[in-house]
Formats: C-alpha cells, sequence, structure tokens
C-alpha cells in the first residue's frame, strides 16, 4: 500500500501541479522550475527516483507478505475483535476520553499542536495517544457494520455520534487526516470482506456520496485556514470560525484554492528536483548518513542521548549544509534517502524502514497479543497512508510507539493459540 501511494501520489502530484500552474499562466510554470533552480530533466528523474523507492519498498514488503506472519497477525485482529470486545472497546473509549480531555485543556487545536507552544516538550498523554487514534474509526466502523446486520440500532447511533466525535479529531490535524480518517473507517467496516467488483458497483451510490464529503470536509479545513489565517484561528473557536465563512467571497476563494492546490501537489517533486539539480551540476555531494543519524536522535525519548535543541534535522539541516533557502517543503521518506545517500537511498532507506517493520512483525507473531495485532493492523494502515508525506523522524517515533504498546499489551494479554481463519464473503450477515 505506501509503496502504490508514493508512486501515484508523487506522478499525480506533479501532473496536477503542471496542469494546475499553466492553467493559472502559461508561463507559471517557466517560472517555478526557474525559481526553484529545477529543469524538466531533472523532474523527470524524480518521477524516476520515487518510483524506484516504491519498488524496493514494494519487493521488500512482498517479501514480508509471503512470510506467512501476516495471516497470524489477521488471526490474531479477528480473535481481539470477536472474542475480546471488553478490552477492545476499553482501548477505544480511553482513547477517545483522552482526546476529549486534550481538547478541553486547549492542547490540541486548529491544525493539531498550538503555534504559541511550538519547541515546548510534547504533552505526555499526547505523546502516548495519538499514535493509538486510528483504532477508533478502524474499531467503531467494524462495530458499526455489525450494529447494521443485527439491526441494534440504539447501539449503532450510538456508534455513529462517536465516529462523528472522532472526526472532529482527525479534522483539526488537517485535510490529510480527514483521509485517512475514512480510509480507516472503510478498513474497518469491510474487514474479513471479500470486496468483489460486483460488491463495489452494487454500492456505488454511497461510495460516490463519501468521497464527496470527503472532499467537502477536506475543503473546508483548507477554507477556514485561508479566511481567518492559521495563527488567528487557533485562538477562535472552531464554532464562529464556521459562522463567519457564510461572508467568504466564494469566487476569490476558489482562486486561491486553485493556486495553493497547484503548488502544494508538485512541492514533493520540485524539492527532490532540486537537489538531483544540485548534486548534479555542483560539486554538493549527499549527508552520507547524516539526516539518518539526527533523524534517530531526535526520535529517542526526551533528550536522553543528546540535547535535541543541538541536532539539526529536515530543513534546517539542508539548509545549513548546501546554503540553500527552502520554504515549506514536502518532508517524504525518498526525498531524504536522496539527500541522504544519493541515488543509492532507495535502496539503503528501504532496507532500513523494512528491518524496522519486520521486527515489529516477528515480535507481534512470536511474542504479541490479540490487542497488540490490532494496534499494529490500524498504526500500519496509518503509516502506508502517510507516506505521500512522513519524515524519518515520525516513522521512527512510530516505531518506538509500538514497542512501547508491546510492553503495555502484553500485561494484559496472552499471547492466543491460532486456529484456521474462516474468510467472509461480501455477502456474509454473520460476525
Amino acid at each position: 500500500m505506501a509503496a502504490v501511494i508514493i508512486s501515484v501520489a508523487s506522478a499525480l502530484g506533479m501532473l496536477i501541479g503542471f496542469v494546475a500552474i499553466s492553467f493559472i499562466s502559461t508561463d507559471m510554470w517557466e517560472i517555478t522550475l526557474a525559481y526553484t533552480y529545477t529543469t524538466a530533466t531533472d523532474l523527470s528523474l524524480a518521477q524516476g527516483y520515487a518510483n524506484a523507492f516504491a519498488i524496493a519498498l514494494w519487493l521488500l514488503g512482498n517479501r514480508l507478505h509471503t512470510s506467512g506472519m501476516m495471516l497470524s497477525i489477521y488471526q490474531d485482529v479477528q480473535s481481539c475483535l470477536q472474542t475480546h470486545r471488553r478490552a477492545t472497546l476499553i482501548l477505544v473509549v480511553g482513547v477517545f476520553g483522552c482526546q476529549l480531555y486534550l481538547l478541553n485543556i486547549n492542547v490540541i487545536v486548529y491544525g493539531g499542536n498550538d503555534l504559541a507552544t511550538e519547541g515546548e516538550p510534547t504533552h505526555p498523554l499526547l505523546a502516548l495517544i495519538t499514535p493509538l487514534a486510528p483504532v477508533v474509526p478502524f474499531v467503531l466502523a467494524y462495530y458499526a457494520r455489525y450494529c447494521v446486520q443485527t439491526r441494534q440500532w440504539l447501539v449503532g447511533l450510538l456508534i455513529v455520534g462517536l465516529l462523528l466525535g472522532e472526526l472532529s479529531w482527525f479534522f483539526l490535524f488537517g485535510r490529510r487526516s480527514v483521509l485517512y480518517f475514512f480510509a480507516l473507517l472503510l478498513a474497518g467496516f469491510t474487514y474479513e470482506r471479500v470486496l468483489t467488483g460486483k460488491y463495489i458497483v452494487g454500492h456505488i451510490v454511497p461510495i460516490l456520496l463519501s468521497i464527496l464529503l470527503i472532499l467537502t470536509i477536506a475543503d473546508t479545513y483548507h477554507k477556514l485556514r485561508t479566511v481567518y489565517g492559521f495563527a488567528n484561528l487557533q485562538r477562535m473557536s472552531v464554532v464562529d470560525g464556521f459562522r463567519g465563512l457564510q461572508a467568504i467571497d466564494d469566487d476569490q476563494y476558489d482562486k486561491i484554492r486553485t493556486t495553493n492546490m497547484a503548488f502544494r501537489s508538485v512541492y514533493s517533486s520540485l524539492a527532490i528536483g532540486q537537489f538531483i539539480n544540485l548534486f548534479r551540476t555542483t560539486a554538493h555531494k549527499p549527508l552520507a548518513g547524516k539526516a539518518l543519524r539526527n533523524s534517530i536522535l531526535l526520535a529517542t525519548p526526551s533528550d536522553f542521548l543528546v540535547d535535541k535543541k543541538s541536532v539539526l534535522a529536515k530543513e534546517a539541516l539542508y539548509e545549513s549544509t548546501y546554503a540553500l533557502r527552502l520554504t515549506d517543503i514536502s518532508e517524504t521518506l525518498y526525498l531524504e534517502s536522496f539527500i541522504d545517500f544519493g541515488w543509492l537511498g532507495c535502496f539503503l532507506y528501504t532496507g532500513f524502514i523494512s528491518i524496522l517493520f519486520y521486527g515489529i512483525y516477528f515480535v507481534t507473531n512470536q511474542y504479541g497479543s490479540p490487542l497488540f495485532s490490532l494496534v499494529v493492523c490500524c498504526m500500519s494502515i496509518h503509516l502506508a497512508l502517510s507516506m505521500v508525506e512522513m519524515d524519518m523522524i515520525t516513522y521512527l517515533a512510530t516505531i518506538r510507539n509500538l514497542f512501547l504498546y508491546y510492553i503495555l499489551t502484553r500485561l494484559f494479554f496472552r499471547k492466543t493459540v491460532h486456529t484456521p481463519l474462516q474468510y467472509k464473503t461480501a455477502e456474509s450477515t454473520e460476525l
């Protein structure tokens, strides 16, 4: 999934950027390339590198898939959802309650973290439960399907209410987060089903309505940011923010949205194209692993190994090393891999990424618990979807949290004995 997302997102981003920027002005595309010191050749090489990174990740992931460990984890997830419902719901309600608490004390505001607290240590409760957020829509969607099948309408309405509340949490973290929410919702609702073409065609109306809803919610997030400004909206009530949207000039906003979509969609390709041009036309060389080393240091808990304020990473590291002026580039693992190791980065980084995740799957398969398998499953989906814009620090922090959750879940669960897995068709109505 991650490999497909990397390849398709980078290609579509470049295509959308080219078309949209050209639509704004016929010479804007050339101006953009000149401003970023990038040529059409560099962009072609950038897409080729993104594809190479995706292929390498797919080959390594496919080997993990054929190892048989994923089937064991799938069985554990099934056991957790069916046999250990109480523990599963305790986890979901616990995460949901912690989210309400963090929202109430204004730790989480529009855009996620408050800009006024940028650089300060993360609230410990936020650091603990944020990676668990993907579990909530997945599990609730799974049980919502069961309520529909068994006609438990009151319980179903309660679950829908909880899902709407959880959507509010994902909404505050951005447009992509809204997409992740609905993807997790779909994964939970269709879990244990064989999705056939007939099933998709038969449900094409709700699918199209869902896509329209996703686009509307994501556009609303951007509209709020455009009207009020990021910092101002963080100091406002979201309710007051929605009320003010009625006075917006739709024509002016459409122009702003088109411009934003044009440049944001191509940021990742332009960034890697700029560094391809830099290494191709100057004496500058890749960082030889410095970016990865600094990411590892910053992903450690607190200042355990080093004072993190003294460690440069991402844009700050690139600017200090190459004397570049970078603004708001889309950090991706394949961008970091190229800056760190050049053309060999697609193999070195994907190998490092896969080794870490192979360790997670091995621990889950051999020594895990049903609840931990559920956490790994949901966080894996979220990780794959986030590959469109994820840096190594975030990836390492996620792996670190998974090992922490392994310790916690082992305190409450023991490893289960697997029984043959029964797959269900799309028409199945039995849980």
